[in-house]
């Protein structure tokens, strides 16, 4: 029976992963990874920390060079990692008991883990590879056998060639074991060590073909990493309040939420001494640093709710009386996957949704197929890099000329022959009387809900609870089209 259950929720998550994996359109950052993949397939990827590691690009440039560009493709290797992060988790039965199996379900249809194992970044493989590193390392420590701390460098080597939170969080992971030091080899360790370096300067060199790193102090990726990063947190580019995160956990995870703290609560009081104190420790340490770090986005928060998930499957697992543990657990399986489906497969760009950071509209897409129908062959875009990407994905069937700026945009429209103008709403209301067009339209990009939680209430909450509608204003980054020939 217990091999069935384990199936059907493999299954479960491969669905919730992988149905209609590329109905939503590409979102900026997405759009922007497609280059870095270009640019790995040619041989001239350079580490950009604000894009974050190689890892991610080097694994989808060949999902792409076998099956091509898509968003099913380029969202293959996050979904892969989804589905490797659930199966992972059976795997802590001998630490956690049953405990394993509730929170392989749980992660299976958590709705913002499911929907950023279905978005072009690097969280997803992310958790893998840390929760890899602590099965292994816990592994080590329980049995001793040389390979397993090697298996838990490498996860550890392959989250760094991911992204940069890598740094601090190993940090502050590695911290916990300071206590069991005398319980790892000399030699072990070593050979870990040189296994890591191995891998993270694989990855950072274009397997060696790029070496500027090993001569330029400046260029090595813990260099770039840490001075890109530490500038973007004293700006707060992304700013926000600590308790950022709060609200996702309690829109999302409620009942995941309330489990934990209960078990948390619960472990402290009995001074549960034991794997259970690590989950602890992963889950506040988690949550104080990405509460502290000024970079609040939503895809972030998945770091928090990974322990937290864990611990709340244990605490399900603990629960003595039947009936009181089928409640539960209904009850919650009943909120994830209601969110989970509408936040994923009923309607993947609604901004409406905190867990989406600025969503591509659906517009994009079928204003490609339009343009693709109409014959266009030549288009000219009118802005800034900032606000065109994700267009340069869903242009490339056509001859597409990219201007910064206006400058002489009559004579430059004449001169490349475009049939199709498109132009920033700033840049519009400049040119727009000097423009000889056949036919204006506005094409939206992205949109968001406004809002502020001092004006919540219960009432717009359970409005979006229930019928997923926008608890603010809804906000639209238009862009003008014109068809001038």
């Amino acid at each position: 029976m217990r091999k069935w259950i384990r199936i059907a929720i493999v299954v479960l998550a491969v669905f919730l992963r992988f149905y209609d994996l590329g109905k939503a359109p590409l979102f900026f950052d997405e759009s922007v990874h497609t280059v870095f993949v270009d640019n790995v397939l040619s041989w001239t990827y350079k580490y950009d920390p604000a894009f974050h590691g190689p890892l991610l690009f080097y694994l989808t440039a060949g999902v792409v060079s076998l099956l091509g560009k898509s968003e099913f493709t380029y969202r293959l290797i996050p979904a892969i990692f989804g589905v490797l992060t659930v199966l992972l988790l059976f795997k802590f039965e001998k630490f956690i008991g049953r405990g394993a199996d509730y929170s392989a379900l749980l992660v299976a249809i958590s709705p913002i883990i499911v929907n950023y194992s279905r978005f072009f970044r690097n969280e997803s493989q992310i958790l893998f590879f840390t929760l890899a590193f602590v099965y292994f390392i816990f592994s080590y420590l329980r049995e001793g056998r040389w390979y397993q701390l090697v298996l838990a460098s490498i996860s550890l080597a392959l989250f760094a060639c991911s992204k940069e939170n890598f740094y601090p969080i190993a940090f502050l992971l590695l911290l916990y074991f300071v206590f069991d030091v005398r319980k790892f080899k000399v030699r072990d360790v070593a050979i870990a060590v040189g296994v890591f370096l191995l891998f993270y300067s694989a990855f950072y060199t274009n397997f060696y073909t790029y070496t500027t790193p090993f001569t330029n102090l400046s260029e090595f990726p813990i260099v770039k990493a840490v001075e890109y990063w530490k500038h973007q947190h004293e700006i707060a580019r992304i700013g926000g309040p600590w308790w950022y995160y709060i609200p996702l956990l309690l829109l999302y995870d409620l009942p995941v939420f309330v489990l934990g703290v209960y078990a948390i609560a619960n472990w402290i009081y009995r001074r549960k001494n034991d794997f259970r104190s690590f989950l602890i420790y992963w889950f506040v340490v988690n949550l104080v640093f990405y509460s502290y770090v000024q970079e609040k986005v939503p895809w972030l928060v998945v770091h928090i709710e990974l322990p937290l998930y864990i611990i709340a499957g244990v605490c399900l697992a603990e629960m003595k009386k039947k009936k009181e543990k089928i409640a539960v657990l209904t009850l919650t399986t009943v909120f994830l996957l209601y969110s989970c489906i509408h936040l994923n497969i009923v309607n993947p760009t609604n901004p409406a949704e905190p867990a989406l950071y600025l969503p591509t509209s659906m517009e994009v897409k079928e204003f490609r197929e339009e343009l693709k129908a109409m014959n266009v062959s030549k288009v000219c875009v009118f802005m800034s890099p900032g606000d065109y990407w994700p267009l340069p994905c869903y242009l490339e069937d056509f001859k597409t000329y990219y201007f910064p700026s206006l400058g002489n945009f009559e004579k430059t429209i004449e001169s490349y022959g475009c049939e199709v103008v498109i132009m920033n709403q700033t840049n519009a209301m400049k040119a727009e009387s000097k423009i000889k067009y056949s036919e204006k339209r506005e094409l939206c990009l992205r949109s968001w809900t406004s809002y502020s939680y001092e004006s919540l209430n219960p009432i717009k909450v359970l409005e979006f609870l229930i019928l997923r509608k926008p608890m603010g204003t809804v906000c639209y980054f238009n862009h003008t089209v014109y068809f001038v020939r």
